[in-house]
């Protein structure tokens, strides 16, 4: 069947010489005669529209790392009790262009492998009461990989346990944001730079 001016996919015979010319697809097409293949446009593999990211709330970089280190803390305590060795932050690339995100990291040294395993159970429950889609693999290393949210307000979860190393780990990576300019950055004039 031809295309129609106003359709944006090639079907029909420009659509197998297309596919014949792919050095993948071809291929593909060529040991497996059987399958119909479809190829999207570009279009349909961009990430999330512009709109989306407009969307997104713009934040001043230190308190909204500060708040989502206070976010994992609480999770923290929640999920495991007592207090980590170490707790650290960064700021990530987003999933989409202009966005950010943070990520940060509580650590526990020393951990009761019995102890880190009952932890790692009841987060997992605690998680799924809380709205979180939660995953809890029952073998490898005891671990629960959680997210909740959709596109970019999209906040990922994982709780793992390393018995060999005794250590328990959780790391929260945040929605993303649009990081506010700094003060005195670019597009602030002379008047208004402190």
């Amino acid at each position: 069947m031809p295309t129609s001016p106003a359709s944006p996919f090639t079907t029909g015979s420009d659509a197998a010489e297309q596919v014949a010319a792919d050095p993948f697809w071809s291929v593909v097409r060529r040991r497996h005669p059987d399958i119909d293949v479809v190829v999207l446009p570009a279009e349909a593999a961009v990430g999330p529209a512009a709109v989306e990211v407009e969307a997104r709330p713009e934040v001043e970089p230190a308190s909204e790392a500060a708040r989502v280190e206070a976010h994992a803390v609480a999770l923290w305590t929640s999920l495991v009790g007592g207090e980590p060795t170490e707790v650290r932050s960064r700021w990530t690339s987003g999933r989409a262009p202009a966005t950010s995100r943070v990520e940060t990291t509580l650590r526990l040294d020393d951990a009761d492998p019995t102890g880190g395993v009952a932890a790692v159970g009841r987060g997992a429950e605690s998680l799924e009461q809380d709205g979180w889609h939660v995953l809890a693999p029952p073998d490898g290393l005891p671990r629960v990989l959680a997210g909740r949210g959709d596109g970019l307000a999209h906040e990922e979860l994982q709780l793992v346990l390393a018995p060999a190393e005794s250590r328990l780990v959780l790391r929260l990576r945040s929605a993303d944001v649009r990081l506010a300019p700094a003060p005195g950055g670019p597009g602030t004039s002379e008047g208004e730079q402190a």
